[in-house]
């Protein structure tokens, strides 16, 4: 028979939110030093946490117990009667979340409850704990059944609703696609997201996805978290008005798109616009901010030959590498030369946009309508980029996203009335809530076409992706490195869909019919992967995000098991 329950759910909040916020009543302090103190039944106790403390707490018989974090992540120990190390724990998404942990006591006796910072060198912060309940035998073993009950109803409901993927590789039927064309009916934009930046399995079956959409509901726009101005090259490629793949794919500037799984999608778009009208074709646009050269490249051919008394003054800031003064993983003083720096220029790339714009009637009658307006938004992309990045970092990220959302609704609004398109992103600029940083693309898309936009996230359970080193031993060559990852830990998102026992699936979140148990799933955090252009081995549980998954996505798409995207020849500094 089961004879204790215990319950730890590690809960964080953003920094500067009012303690009362977290905190629902008022606690005692709990004493600085470490000898136990025993839990009373609702009578909270809270207590500020230094790297290098323990905090202990005595527990009894059966009870059910919350701690909540804010400001620093906890290790939670339990110890036996006999101080056998009963299980240790820690949130997989670091300090944010709900992590509900059963646990099967031996006997009544005591135990012991250790509470320590996770990280050595951790900034001092807080957290709360609170004896919720004291139950009987036959309480808990009701309350124990539950959580397996209902996570048995959600992975039910999952696998129930579940269209399963016959293969991921472009090129085949779409036989079992045909359910989405239900799923999509009403969708003009439909935002195809990743967990990570260095996925095979994510890459081909987007192009599987492209093929399925442009040929079987009329899709007609390409859109990649990929450089405004560079990816021009690369619809001149798969529109035929150029020949070189390689330098095209090369232009766009990032790794994470230079593959072969990328390229494959470029030969199929070229050859299917080959075989349609001019009106049915597929192009490709990019909504990004990042990697400009392109753009400044064409704005100074531009100047030369329309205004060429402004050319050597803008080619004079132009000569500032903007990418090279955006680097996160730069160190603080680094990191406050570049944002002083990007201040300064801030003010030229102001002034040409502001020329731009003041002298376009004269611009256009030496060009063309059509010219000019590419040169403004040029010009309008890298205002935004060096607004972006000079700000501190979190606003810096928040701006991007609030830009890439207003870049794509400014291509849309060129293309003929009605037109659908698909958005290939991170799961974390397609979503469509601020899962507790800040608002992504796709919250914004969704502000400005409502339902028409539809969030699909991708996730998986195991396997290898790419990305570059974290700490790398020469800072200068960061390596492009597989990494693999376990079975997704037990809870998580990831975990949830793997338990199905279907290799590929998609499930629709939206219109699906839903009952109590997969309503609570939806509306509850949990954590789910979320990797972006580093990783590091060994960081795993760093590497998961708090969402709540009904409001992050419409629907999910899965992959069991994952191998690492394919480099090009052209990429730099791979570990292969």
């Amino acid at each position: 028979m089961l004879h204790l329950l215990y319950r730890v759910i590690l809960l964080s909040s953003l920094p500067g939110l009012p303690l009362q916020w977290v905190f629902a009543q008022q606690p005692s302090l709990a004493p600085a030093q470490s000898e136990a103190q025993r839990l009373e039944q609702g009578k909270p106790v809270a207590s500020n946490l230094r790297t290098g403390q323990k905090h202990t707490y005595q527990l009894k018989h059966f009870q059910g117990v919350t701690l909540n974090q804010r400001g620093i992540d906890v290790v939670v120990r339990l110890f036996g009667p006999n101080e056998s190390n009963v299980f240790e724990v820690d949130s997989p998404n670091g300090d944010q979340g709900d992590e509900p942990i059963a646990f099967q006591a031996k006997s009544t006796a005591t135990y012991r409850l250790e509470i320590s910072s996770l990280e050595k060198d951790a900034q001092p912060g807080r957290y709360e704990i609170k004896n919720d309940e004291m139950l009987s035998a036959q309480t808990y073993a009701v309350q124990a059944a539950q959580p397996l009950r209902k996570q048995q109803a959600v992975i039910g409901w999952l696998k129930e609703n579940a269209i399963p993927l016959k293969t991921v590789e472009a090129g085949s039927d779409f036989a079992d696609l045909q359910p989405l064309k239900q799923t999509l009916e009403n969708i003009r934009y439909i935002g195809l997201g990743e967990a990570t930046h260095g996925t095979r399995e994510f890459f081909q079956v987007k192009h599987r996805l492209l093929e399925f959409l442009v040929r079987e509901m009329n899709y007609r726009v390409f859109a990649i978290e990929g450089s405004y101005a560079a990816l021009q090259l690369i619809n001149d490629y798969v529109t035929g008005k150029m020949d070189d793949g390689a330098k095209a794919l090369d232009s766009q500037g990032f790794w994470t798109w230079n593959t072969e799984e990328i390229r494959a999608m470029m030969d199929w778009a070229r050859q299917y616009n080959t075989s349609v009208s001019p009106d049915q074709r597929v192009k490709f646009v990019g909504f990004d901010i990042q990697f400009n050269q392109p753009g400044k490249d064409k704005l100074l051919d531009y100047l030369s030959r329309v205004v060429p008394e402004r050319l050597d003054s803008t080619r004079a800031f132009f000569r500032t590498n903007l990418d090279s003064l955006n680097s996160v993983l730069s160190t603080p003083e680094q990191q406050k030369i570049m944002q002083e720096t990007l201040r300064n220029l801030q003010i030229r790339y102001n002034d040409l946009y502001s020329f731009l714009e003041l002298n376009s009637p004269l611009l256009v009658l030496k060009s063309s309508q059509a010219e000019y307006d590419q040169m403004r938004e040029y010009s309008r992309v890298l205002m935004q980029y060096v607004d972006s990045y000079s700000r501190q970092t979190s606003v810096g990220v928040s701006a991007r996203d609030v830009y890439m959302a207003d870049n794509f609704r400014r291509l849309m609004d060129r293309e003929p009335p009605g037109t659908k398109a698909v958005i290939w992103a991170h799961n974390g600029h397609i979503a469509t809530d601020n899962a507790g940083f800040f608002m992504p693309t796709g919250a914004y898309l969704r502000q400005f076409y409502g339902d028409a936009y539809y969030a699909l996230g991708f996730s998986f359970n195991q396997g290898s992706f790419q990305a570059r080193e974290a700490q790398p031993k020469d800072p200068a060559n960061r390596m492009l490195m597989a990494f693999t990852s376990k079975p997704a830990p037990e809870g998580s998102i990831d975990w949830y869909l793997a338990q199905t026992g279907l290799k590929n699936f998609i499930v629709d979140l939206r219109s699906t019919k839903k009952n109590a148990d997969i309503n609570n799933w939806l509306t509850k955090p949990a954590p789910m992967r979320s990797i972006g252009s580093i990783y590091t081995t060994g960081a795993e549980p760093f590497f998961f995000q708090s969402v709540v998954i009904g409001r992050r996505f419409d629907g999910l798409l899965f992959i069991d098991s994952t191998t690492r995207a394919r480099p090009n020849p052209s990429v730099r500094n791979v570990a292969r």
